[in-house]
């Protein structure tokens, strides 16, 4: 079994050989503290350092691209935007704040936020 090491919190979640789980997905799903805001590439709230398992990872979006810009090739990912198929290990600043602000929908960030979570952590989700 694959395992997505949480180094951050000292958390780690195992999945089953073969398949491709999203990261943001499944450090939800698991409380592993990653942070997030708009969960769809946009804040980039979510940035993670990847310091092992690279090439576990699928390879980059557009849009994670174009808000990463050098700090993909620098071994940061966006969560929301990147599934894993193998071991992988990562890091981030707990108190990180998203990467454009205008990206941010501020009317109800925390419904937002919970209306995703909700719908992450139900039976019904099983992407």
């Amino acid at each position: 079994m694959p395992t997505i090491k949480f180094l951050t919190t000292n958390a780690a979640v195992d999945f089953p050989d073969g398949d491709d789980v999203n990261l943001l997905r499944v450090a939800i799903r698991n409380e592993c503290g990653v942070p997030f805001r708009c969960a769809s590439g946009n804040c980039g709230t979510d940035r993670v350092y990847v310091t092992e398992g690279m090439d576990s990872l699928s390879p980059p979006r557009r849009r994670e691209r174009d808000r990463l810009g050098e700090l993909l090739d620098q071994g940061w990912r966006l969560a929301c935007q990147t599934y894993v198929s193998g071991d992988c290990a990562l890091t981030w600043d707990p108190d990180q704040k998203p990467l454009d602000e205008r990206a941010v929908d501020r009317s109800l960030p925390s419904a937002a936020s919970e209306r995703l979570t909700k719908r992450w952590l139900s039976e019904d989700d099983t992407a």
